[in-house]
């Protein structure tokens, strides 16, 4: 009788043990919600930005058409992930290419980029300036400059400045191709 005690309790373990382990190992496989193909005006790739992404179970995107007009300097382009932000895209026409709150990225302590004008990255972020004077076939665009800005959200400061340069050169070349800028 003792040693069937034993075996049962040992079995009863091994049991409990499985059962935690399998716990853990389905605790590991949360990813971010799956993007749709078509994400912020489809100027990125998803294999890009997916594994950007944090961790969730619910995806919403909130963005502006990619327009600019005589009263609309600033389009946006927000994924949320569980209400939280998750990966936000920007761009913002300008007058001038003076970059004035080039000193809040500083604090960042930001590297220069050989894209566009001003090109910077950091941690979590990307930004860049181009010229962009639209041909005359294009929308009315307000200013001579275009600022685009890539940001992730969430990430628990992780360092992104191998991959975010990538994706501020996919979105400039969708601005400039979307402009038409001369």
């Amino acid at each position: 009788m003792y040693s069937i005690s034993r075996v049962a309790t040992a079995v009863a373990l091994s049991a409990a043990l499985t059962v935690a382990a399998t716990g853990c190992s389905q605790e590991e496989k949360k990813a971010a919600p799956k993007l749709p193909a078509d994400f912020c005006w489809n100027a990125f790739s998803a294999e890009d930005v997916q594994p950007l992404l944090p961790v969730g179970e619910n995806l919403r995107e909130d963005s502006d058409p990619f327009r600019f007009s005589e009263r609309k300097w600033f389009v946006s382009c927000l994924l949320y992930i569980d209400g939280n932000d998750g990966f936000h895209a920007w761009a913002k026409m300008e007058d001038n290419e003076t970059f004035a709150e080039r000193e809040l990225y500083e604090t960042a302590d930001p590297d220069p980029i050989p894209l566009g004008r001003k090109g910077l990255v950091w941690n979590t972020g990307a930004t860049t300036h181009i010229a962009c004077r639209p041909t005359e076939s294009a929308d009315l665009f307000p200013g001579k400059y275009l600022r685009l800005s890539v940001e992730l959200r969430g990430t628990k400061g992780q360092n992104e400045r191998k991959t975010l340069p990538g994706l501020l050169k996919q979105f400039t070349a969708f601005a400039e191709k979307h402009l038409t800028c001369a």
